[in-house]
């Protein structure tokens, strides 16, 4: 079994650069004692594979600052935390722009020897930077697309796998998280590592997943140069969004292979840049700005969004699912966050503990979806962002952030929640010494007793796998919704008995408990998260609705980890509408735009 690498205690800053009107945001890492024999620019990729890349890259980047390097990885212009959005024009040269002030920000920390590194569409951008500024030292092609045009293939038959129709034209692309309009999709088209011009490094190491060979045009183009062919082991587990698992022997490798690549001497460095930006303006005009801040006792990181003018609105808290970081699926904390900020709301969105560039609590495991620790980290956030009043705030959380969410809603009673697709089961088990939660839907004892022999027995006979997952349904509880996928005739009235009779706290339930207190709640789902909360529950879903501080919205079309910008851009409408008419107090807030 490889060994994890351990994030280690070097220097470490957030910060934004770049032009003033369209700041950056990154991160520089420098080793703990501030000499550095060379740097390192960290080059993500686009879409659904930044996301999952970011927590792997803040673990090379933390090792190479181990090691003795300066390393700085950052957010293209309009991804992340960055300034702008993905349908700005000029896309292409706005990515290949941040890398050219990433590479600058490297420069300026004092490091005299340079290196990039890119995975995927990033190992395209450090080529394309390599080849523009010439006399690169260093040069790391982890799995690099050839071309943009075969990136653009690949999205787009993700797409299609997905079963969704691309109603935007055949010219533009919609990959999971990222709308590529016509006129990106031309000049990414037109970016091909083969065109590139020069010697790109002094020494280049090239990753390919295993079972693949070289890619014969990349071999070509470096035909000639020092290179060093290794393989990208662990990227299946990589890329798959739902896992993010990072590949710590290829993190260990790339790193060490790159330490040794600088043999200069150390010389001493520093983190520049800044530590605040405007991101956008309020309706009078005036900045929205954003800081970053540390929240509770293990030093959660968090950004916050506000404008110049305190006002007495709540508080908002964002509150994502387990593996993502803090700018939300498809980003869409970052556009959600800088709306109501707009609005006169001071926001905060924050990485659950073990996740993105949080800390991890005693005794914890890093980089796990779903960590029943992070229950501790949505109170460590309310407290850190209305220190006076823990309760006076609006949570608003997605997927198993939602369940967090209820969880709060139900011990404290802040003044509002929004649950986006919220799951109210949870299979992880309690840390020690803590509480049972009490949103938890589970099944009911004797069911499970009844249930387990049969699913063993089942398991010797046929897939241990398919049996395995509904033996945790049938403990989590969430076996009605998908047998009633599958047997979508039963009437409503057989639904209700059986899950009165088989499951304990239903979601509807928890609901209920929620709605008879003062929080005021905002659900929404799209048809498929519906079902569980629903199913065998319609009249009680609709005595709820009846309810002035429960209001249900089913936008049909939403798929759960909302990928698809139109129906993304519905749903924060939907929030921002509802946040600003509940918590504003009448003319103190022109109506919500669409983010």
């Amino acid at each position: 079994m490889t060994a994890q690498v351990e994030v280690a205690r070097n220097v470490t800053t957030p910060v934004w650069f770049g032009p003033d009107d369209r700041p950056l945001f990154g991160w520089i890492h420098l080793p703990p004692d501030r000499m550095a024999r060379g740097g390192v620019v960290l080059c993500q990729s686009l879409a659904l594979e930044a996301l999952s890349v970011y927590y792997s890259y803040r673990l090379l980047a933390d090792r190479l600052a181990s090691s003795g390097l300066a390393v700085v990885r950052f957010d293209y212009d309009g991804t992340g935390d960055s300034f702008g959005g993905e349908t700005d024009p000029d896309r292409v040269d706005a990515w290949l722009g941040s890398v050219r002030a990433a590479t600058d920000l490297l420069e300026s920390t004092g490091v005299t020897s340079l290196g990039l590194v890119g995975i995927r569409m990033g190992g395209l951008f450090a080529a394309h930077e390599a080849s523009r500024r010439g006399g690169v030292d260093v040069l790391g092609l982890w799995d690099p697309c050839i071309s943009g045009k075969a990136f653009l293939r690949e999205q787009k038959f993700l797409r299609l796998v997905s079963g969704d129709d691309d109603k935007g034209g055949s010219e533009a692309i919609e990959a999971p998280g990222l709308r590529f309009e016509p006129e990106t999709v031309k000049a990414l088209s037109d970016l091909d590592i083969t065109r590139m011009t020069g010697t790109l490094a002094a020494k280049t190491i090239v990753l390919v997943p295993p079972r693949t060979s070289r890619p014969s045009r990349l071999e070509r183009r470096l035909d000639g140069q020092e290179v060093e062919w290794q393989e990208a082991t662990g990227e299946e587990a990589l890329l798959d969004s739902q896992r993010q698992d990072p590949p710590y022997d290829t993190i260990e490798r790339v790193a060490a292979w790159l330490s040794d690549s600088f043999a200069g001497e150390a010389v001493p460095v520093s983190a520049p840049g800044r530590q605040s930006a405007a991101v956008g303006r309020t309706a009078a005009g005036e900045p929205i700005e954003e800081h970053p801040v540390e929240v509770g006792p293990i030093d959660l990181f968090g950004i916050v969004t506000e404008g110049p003018t305190p006002t007495d609105r709540p508080a908002v808290v964002l509150v994502n699912e387990g593996g993502t970081h803090h700018i939300g699926q498809a980003r869409m904390w970052v556009d959600l966050a800088r709306h109501l900020a707009g609005q006169g709301f001071r926001v905060l969105r924050f990485d659950l503990s073990g996740n993105g560039d949080s800390g991890t609590r005693p005794g914890q495991r890093a980089h796990v979806a779903r960590a029943p620790e992070a229950i501790f980290d949505v109170h460590d956030a309310m407290a850190a962002v209305s220190p006076d009043d823990p309760a006076n705030v609006v949570l608003i959380g997605f997927c198993s952030g939602g369940y967090q969410v209820v969880e709060q809603a139900l011990a404290f009673t802040p003044r509002g929640i929004c649950i986006i697709n919220p799951t109210f089961a949870f299979a992880p088990p309690e840390p020690e010494g803590t509480a049972s939660r009490p949103a938890r839907l589970t099944s009911r004892p004797w069911f499970v007793r009844v249930m387990d022999p049969g699913l063993k027995l089942i398991a010797r006979h046929h897939n241990p796998i398919e049996v395995e997952r509904w033996s945790k349904a049938v403990h989590t509880g969430t076996w009605p919704a998908a047998v009633a996928i599958r047997r979508p005739g039963v009437p409503e009235s057989v639904w209700r008995l059986i899950v009165g009779v088989t499951i304990d706290n239903p979601g509807v339930s928890t609901l209920e408990r929620i709605a008879d207190s003062d929080t005021d709640t905002l659900l929404i789902t799209g048809a498929d998260d519906y079902l569980p909360i629903g199913l065998g529950a319609e009249e009680r879903m609709r005595a709820l609705s009846r309810k002035p501080n429960f209001k249900l919205e089913r936008l049909m079309e939403l798929d759960h980890a909302s990928w698809v910008m139109a129906q993304r851009h519905r749903m924060l409408a939907v929030i921002s509408d509802h946040v600003v008419t509940k918590f504003t107090h009448p003319g103190l807030s022109s109506p919500p735009a669409e983010p």
